[in-house]
């Protein structure tokens, strides 16, 4: 089954005390809500759009750094100009297919009536997403069992983009401000705006994505808080953060003080092992459910 229009299976809004959403960059439907508001201009939602902004973004810098930095960058050092075309070629190429795909590939819904462990159900689809992880808005589609890695793999191509575009284009300013090359000055520093302006907005979602795959908690867990408690509360120690009123959850939640409890996580087995399964366990066969 494909996807629903977003007027389908719009359902009143759980009250929950989630972790910092925008950080996580997801709540823009999340399970059987629908979407928000946001991005949306004088009745025109412009959300399906945004992945059509994210890869022309980054082909437009892709195009830049290709026919500007790296002939620049291969005349002033002694790197080779088909070796550094050829890496900036398959690290923007691989980007790019783990965008496209993860915006269009089904996120692994449910095939039967069952609703299997970290499965969860999302306005966006008729069926619940195994290993629901989160709603992305930048790619308008869920990300689940079988986008996931490919997800990751994306944002692992944009920090990198983002670091290599930032180190690049300071190098290459700071020898055009010697040389008093404007023209090619003007194009490199707006390459550089936009390498730091990609890297503010990745790193913060890949940190974060880092830690869960780490932990193995998914994005939903994290951000209904499952299996984290505080100390030092008018409740005791290590009180579930469910638990506490609102003004004091917020006052923990503003100082960090809420703590992981790899014991309220039963699919936590370590990082090594955690790392393992999300990179190699198997995903595709049919009678996969997710629940690792």
């Amino acid at each position: 089954m494909g996807r629903l229009p977003p007027t389908t299976l719009l359902a009143p809004a759980s009250i929950t005390k989630p972790h910092d959403q925008e950080s996580l960059a997801e709540e823009d439907g999340e399970e059987e809500k629908g979407p928000s508001l946001d991005f949306v201009f004088f009745g025109i939602d412009l959300k399906p759009f945004l992945p059509a902004h994210c890869a022309l973004s980054t082909t437009l810098g892709a195009i830049c750094m290709l026919l500007v930095q790296v002939p620049i960058l291969s005349r002033t050092t002694s790197m080779s100009q088909t070796a550094l075309t050829a890496f900036f070629l398959v690290l923007y190429s691989v980007t790019l297919l783990c965008l496209v795909y993860c915006t269009f590939a089904d996120p692994g819904q449910t095939k039967e009536e069952t609703m299997p462990r970290r499965a969860h159900k999302c306005w966006q689809y008729p069926r619940p997403i195994r290993r629901y992880d989160h709603y992305c808005k930048w790619l308008h589609n869920v990300i689940g069992l079988l986008n996931h890695r490919e997800f990751m793999v994306m944002l692992i191509g944009l920090s990198l983009i983002s670091v290599l575009g930032t180190v690049i284009d300071v190098y290459l300013a700071i020898q055009f401000a010697e040389r008093g090359t404007l023209q090619s000055e003007i194009i490199v520093l707006v390459h550089l705006a936009y390498s730091i302006a990609l890297l503010a907005f990745v790193g913060p979602i890949i940190r974060i994505h880092v830690g869960l795959i780490s932990r193995n908690e998914t994005g939903q867990e994290w951000k209904k808080n499952e299996n984290y408690v505080a100390n030092n509360t008018s409740l005791g120690d290590n009180v579930p953060v469910e638990q506490l009123d609102d003004d004091e959850y917020n006052e923990l939640f503003d100082a960090g003080l809420f703590v992981y409890d790899r014991t309220k996580n039963s699919f936590d087995e370590g990082t090594a092992s955690n790392c393992f399964k999300f990179w190699c366990m198997a995903r595709w066969p049919a009678d996969e459910k997710g629940e690792w």
